[in-house]
Order: structure tokens, then C-alpha cells, then sequence
């Protein structure tokens, strides 16, 4: 019986000290999906601009107030379409504000994230937006993709601020996420 209590506490003893190894995550690997930033000055994120309507090609959110659509194209800005027939809305104007992705409006003016700052936009005349506000540095700055488990091209904030990531084939890219 000593000698089988003792093998017990032996095997237990084993099993607990293993438990205590330090966890290492796996190296990621190096082939893949590898992302490389696209940058641009922050003067020109800024620069909001009404212009007249521009293909929708990557639509994000979708806000209805009055008789307007506000269809987020990702990254870029914003479409109005006037939806007072909504079998056949009419596109009316794109408010071009860079890293745009969301939007929320009140009363006449529309809320809407320009890579870091908030901004707010008077809509009363959807054909004639214009800037109310901007509260600079209101979020935070994000310096790597929205895409997971990918190696990417690290951000060099003396090149600008990242305004949006592409796909690229790189060689050794030293950041992951």
C-alpha cells in the first residue's frame, strides 16, 4: 500500500509541475494575408467635401431620416440619395470624408467619425452639407488592420496617419496581429 500511495503522489506531483510550464504561444506564421498601410496628411483628412454622386462600391452603414437615405461607403464617406420614391431612389450628392465608418444623426445634423476626430454636419439641405464641428483626437488612433491572425507592414506616423490597409504581398513583415 506505501508503495502505491507513493506512485500516486509521484504521478500527481508530476502532473502539477507541468501545469506550472510557462504557456508560449505558437510564432505566427509568415505566408498569408499580410496588409500594408495606405497614408495620407492630416490636412487632407480634414478636408470634407460635398461632391456630386459617386459610385457606391463598398457600403457600410444605412441611416433613413426624413426622406434621405445616408449610405456609408467605408472608408470614404457618405452617399445621400433622396428617397421619397422608394422604388427608384435618386443618388444626390457624397459627402467625402476620409476612414469614415459610422454615422448617427440628430435633428439636422449628421454625427460621423473622420479617422480621429468627430465631426458634425449641418444636413437641413442635404445639397448643401456643411461642417458644424469637429472635435479633434476624439478617437482613438488604430495602427493596424481590422483583420486578425495577419502579419502586417507596422505604421509609421511620419508618413501620415493610416487611412485605410490593403492587402499586399510582403516580404517579412514584422508586425502581427
Amino acid at each position: 500500500m506505501p508503495r502505491l500511495f507513493s506512485a500516486f503522489l509521484l504521478t500527481m506531483g508530476c502532473l502539477l509541475l507541468d501545469g506550472c510550464r510557462p504557456y508560449y504561444a505558437p510564432k505566427p506564421t509568415t505566408t498569408g494575408d499580410s496588409y500594408r498601410p495606405v497614408y495620407a496628411a492630416y490636412s487632407d483628412i480634414r478636408t470634407i467635401q460635398a461632391l456630386g454622386p459617386q459610385p457606391l462600391k463598398n457600403a457600410g452603414k444605412i441611416y433613413v431620416k426624413d426622406n434621405y437615405l445616408y449610405i456609408n461607403e467605408a472608408g470614404s464617406g457618405i452617399h445621400i440619395y433622396d428617397n421619397r420614391n422608394p422604388e427608384k431612389p435618386v443618388q444626390v450628392s457624397f459627402i467625402s470624408i476620409l476612414g469614415n465608418q459610422e454615422l448617427a444623426i440628430k435633428d439636422s445634423i449628421l454625427y460621423a467619425d473622420n479617422v480621429t476626430d468627430l465631426v458634425a454636419l449641418n444636413i437641413a439641405n442635404p445639397l448643401n452639407v456643411r461642417l458644424v464641428k469637429r472635435i479633434e483626437n476624439a478617437f482613438d488612433y488604430s495602427a493596424y488592420p481590422l483583420a486578425t491572425n495577419v502579419r502586417f507592414e507596422c505604421a509609421d506616423p511620419a508618413k501620415g496617419v493610416v487611412i485605410r490597409w490593403e492587402k499586399a504581398d510582403l516580404e517579412n513583415p514584422q508586425c502581427y496581429r
